[in-house]
């Protein structure tokens, strides 16, 4: 954390460099898999019976804020999967999206962001060099090393007399 506050690196900027998303996103992406999952299941399933059930009695005092059914809104939110009027959709319209696995599944994965390219140190040599190219590049090397002598051994004699 001390290096991130030194060098003023965001956590949007880490996460894009290291290809790792929030943990929003995942939490978020396999919750509405195991959704889309449990929606395809006919309904004598009880996982299935177990989502679409509701319980007739309030909440007590104090107790739990976040039922599944909220969290599965912010998740569909959370990917955009939503009405016209930017409520979440009921369980009757993104069952329907549901139904087509793979759909699905491009659905709740995508990329929050696009990712950089992995940040890899460049070889030091470019190995698909021909050894005639290397012959060559050494003696071009070699001709600039004696030219630059030559310049020096001038200098220094005409500093001497």
């Amino acid at each position: 954390m001390c290096q991130s506050f030194v060098h003023q690196i965001s956590s949007i900027s880490l996460q894009k460099r290291t290809g790792v998303f929030p943990i929003e996103y995942y939490l978020a992406s396999r919750t509405l898999l195991w959704a889309g999952h449990v929606a395809r299941m006919p309904k004598s399933r009880l996982p299935k019976r177990l989502m679409l059930s509701w319980v007739r009695e309030p909440r007590i005092t104090g107790g739990q804020d976040m039922a599944h059914g909220r969290s599965l809104e912010r998740h569909l939110k959370y990917f955009d999967i939503a009405g016209e009027d930017g409520s979440a959709l009921a369980f009757s319209e993104w069952a329907i999206l549901a139904q087509d696995r793979a759909g699905w599944h491009k659905l709740v994965t995508k990329a929050p962001f696009d990712i950089g390219g992995p940040q890899l140190r460049p070889p030091r040599c470019d190995t698909r060099v021909s050894p005639e190219e290397k012959r060559r590049f050494m003696a071009q090397r070699a001709h600039e090393t004696e030219q630059r002598r030559a310049l020096f051994n001038a200098e220094t004699d005409t500093a001497t007399t």
